[in-house]
């Protein structure tokens, strides 16, 4: 009993100890996190537009900002911040292209190269509407924790909420396995005038 009452009394000097109080410390893994906010918000706010989502983006550029995923396979050390950037082309309203380069979730290189549907599911007022995104993609792949380098080819689920010229875009890569969802990943695309 005197080692945990010793552990707690070091546990409370510490505490007490903080600067400015009980604050709570920043981890370094919040840095990229935070930079990535604080550019998607610039760049959202710069490149906003009160176009309303009745609008079509034919033909029209957009830059991908990428940034989060969420694995279902949580025994792997997967690092979760992906951070990246690509191009998107709209032909129509309809049909699109993008190239990304990001770092993957094993700390690699992914490049994927996608075609793509947006096919809107329902309008949200005047200024959003929510699509279903059926996409194909290959996908080149660093893998340092096995170190590896292959390609990878298959079908990019999705769902994108797009308000005026932002989209949010959530996908899901699959595998052929039990649980076929491997990973859900986030990205933003502000489509340029």
């Amino acid at each position: 009993m005197i080692a945990v009452n010793d552990a707690r009394a070091y546990r409370r000097q510490l505490w007490r100890a903080r600067p400015f109080g009980r604050v709570r410390t920043t981890h370094v893994r919040d840095g990229p996190k935070r930079v990535l906010v604080a550019v998607a918000i610039a760049l959202v706010t710069g490149f906003s537009s009160p176009a309303v989502a009745a609008e079509h983006p034919d033909q029209r550029w957009g830059i991908s900002i990428w940034g989060l995923s969420y694995h279902i396979d949580h025994e792997i050390d997967f690092d979760e911040m992906n951070v990246g950037l690509g191009l998107r082309y709209y032909f129509n309203h309809l049909v699109f292209v993008e190239a990304d380069a990001l770092r993957n979730s094993n700390r690699g290189l992914a490049v994927p190269v996608s075609a793509g549907l947006d096919l809107k599911v329902a309008s949200l007022g005047q200024a959003c509407n929510l699509y279903a995104v059926a996409a194909g993609t290959v996908v080149y792949y660093q893998n340092p924790r096995t170190e590896r380098e292959y390609f990878k080819a298959g079908p990019v689920p999705g769902v994108t909420l797009g308000c005026g010229r932002v989209k949010t875009n959530a996908i899901i890569v699959l595998k052929p396995s039990h649980q076929p969802v491997a990973v859900i990943a986030a990205s933003l695309t502000i489509l340029l005038r």
